[in-house]
C-alpha cells in the first residue's frame, strides 16, 4: 500500500461506513486528496501560530489599534492559516477573468476589503454579492476565489466578493452589518465600480448563505440600522443560498450526519455559534432564525444542499419556508457529497454543476429586470 493509500483508508476509516458508502466516486476523490495534503496544512497552522504575537509583545506603537481591534487568539490565527492552506488547491484553475480589482468599501463602520470579478468589457454589468463561508471564523476572499470567478464566467455578471470581519474578534451583528452596508453602498455608488447597482443579486455558501438571507432580510425590515436607503432593497433580484444554517438547532441530518473529519460535529457547529454570537438571546434574531422569519416577499431564491451534510435539514425547512410564503425558489440537493462541495470543482462535477445552474437563475432575474424596464 503507498503512503497515499494508506492516508486515504485512514481517512476513511474515521466516517462511518454508511456515509462513505453513500459518497459518490468523485467525493471519496476528495477526501483522497485532503488526506495527502493535510501535513502540509497542519505545518501551515503551526508556523502561523509560531509567528503571532503574544498579547504582552505587542509592540508599543500597535497597542492603541489592539485595544480598538482585539487581537486574535493563537487558536484561530492558526485555523485560519489552515484553511487557507486547504482552500489553495482547490483555487487553482478555473476561469480567466478580463479584470479583477481589490478595493474597500465603507460599512458599518470599518474598512470592508472587497474584490471585483470581471468577466466581460462592458462598461457596466449586474452584480452579484458574494458573502462567503467559513463558520464566521475562517474564510476571505482568496480562500473562495475560484467560486466567485465561475459564477461570474457562468453568469455573465460581476461578482463582488466581501471579506467581512471574523468572529471571535467581532460578533453578531457585526458582520452582518458589514454585509448589508456593502450591499447598499453598491446600491447606490455601484457605477465608481462599473456595477449597475440597480440589479444585484446576493450569494453565500454556509455561513455566506446565512448571512444571505440575513441581510436581505435587514436591508427589507430594518435598513435605518446600517443607515442604508430604504429602497435598496428592492434592488435585489435574486439570491443564492448554498447549504446554510437558517434556525434549526436539531433534526435528523445533524443527529446522523458531520464528525470531527470534516468539521461539522455537534461540537464544532456548537463552538460556531458561541464564537460568532455574544448570547443565546441572539440566536433568536430573525436575520438569523430564517425559520421562524417573514419571508414573504423576498426575490427569488436559489437554495441548494448537500445531501451528507448535517446541515440539509435547514435547507429543506428553509426551501419549505419559502414555498408557504408563496416565494419564487428553486431547490437543488445534491445526495453524494459533504458540506463544503462547491470548493471542490478541480474533481467534483457536482460542484461546476450546481455552480453553474445558481448563476443561470441569477442571470435570468438579473436580465429579467432589464426587460422588464423596456417594455412599453
Amino acid at each position: 500500500m503507498t503512503t497515499y493509500d494508506h492516508l486515504t483508508s485512514a481517512l476513511l476509516d474515521s466516517i462511518p461506513h454508511d456515509i462513505v458508502n453513500a459518497m459518490s466516486a468523485q467525493m471519496r476523490d476528495v477526501l483522497a486528496v485532503q488526506a495527502t495534503r493535510a501535513e502540509f496544512c497542519r505545518r501551515a497552522a503551526e508556523e502561523a501560530g509560531r509567528a503571532a504575537p503574544e498579547p504582552a509583545n505587542v509592540p508599543e506603537s500597535d497597542r492603541d489599534q489592539t485595544a480598538k481591534s482585539p487581537q486574535t487568539p493563537v487558536r484561530f490565527v492558526e485555523s485560519r492559516a489552515e484553511y487557507r492552506a486547504e482552500r489553495s488547491y482547490w483555487n487553482e484553475g478555473g476561469p480567466t477573468m478580463v479584470r479583477t480589482i481589490d478595493d474597500t468599501i465603507t460599512a458599518a463602520g470599518v474598512e470592508v476589503p472587497v474584490r471585483f470579478h470581471f468577466p466581460s468589457t462592458e462598461a457596466v454589468l449586474p452584480g452579484i454579492v458574494f458573502l462567503h463561508g467559513g463558520g464566521f471564523t475562517v474564510g476571505d476572499l482568496d480562500t473562495h476565489d475560484r467560486i466567485m470567478r465561475v459564477i461570474a464566467e457562468s453568469s455573465g455578471a460581476a461578482v463582488i466578493g466581501v471579506d467581512y470581519s471574523l468572529s471571535p474578534e467581532v460578533k453578531f451583528p457585526q458582520a452582518l452589518y458589514e454585509s448589508a452596508g456593502v450591499i447598499d453602498h453598491l446600491v447606490r455608488r455601484g457605477q465608481d465600480f462599473g456595477i449597475d447597482g440597480s440589479r444585484l443579486a446576493i450569494a453565500g455558501d454556509s455561513a455566506g448563505s446565512m448571512l444571505t438571507i440575513g441581510a436581505t432580510l435587514l436591508l427589507r425590515d430594518d435598513p435605518a440600522s446600517v443607515g442604508a436607503h430604504p429602497e435598496t432593497f428592492s434592488a435585489l433580484r435574486a439570491l443564492m443560498a448554498f447549504y446554510g444554517g437558517h434556525g434549526l438547532s436539531d433534526s435528523a441530518s445533524r443527529r446522523i450526519f458531520g464528525g470531527s473529519w470534516d468539521g461539522m460535529g455537534t461540537y464544532d457547529l456548537g463552538s460556531i455559534m458561541s464564537d460568532y454570537f455574544a448570547s443565546a438571546d441572539d440566536t433568536e434574531s430573525p436575520f438569523c432564525h430564517h425559520l421562524g422569519a417573514d419571508l414573504t416577499g423576498l426575490p427569488p431564491v436559489f437554495v441548494a444542499a448537500a445531501g451528507l451534510d448535517p446541515l440539509r435539514d435547514d435547507a429543506r425547512a428553509l426551501a419549505i419556508r419559502l414555498r408557504r410564503a408563496d416565494n419564487d425558489f428553486a431547490y437543488e440537493e445534491y445526495p453524494h457529497v459533504l458540506h463544503s462541495f462547491l470548493h471542490f470543482g478541480r474533481i467534483l462535477d457536482d460542484a461546476t454543476d450546481v455552480l453553474t445552474k445558481a448563476a443561470a437563475f441569477a442571470a435570468e432575474h438579473l436580465t429579467r429586470c432589464v426587460l422588464s424596464r423596456r417594455e412599453p
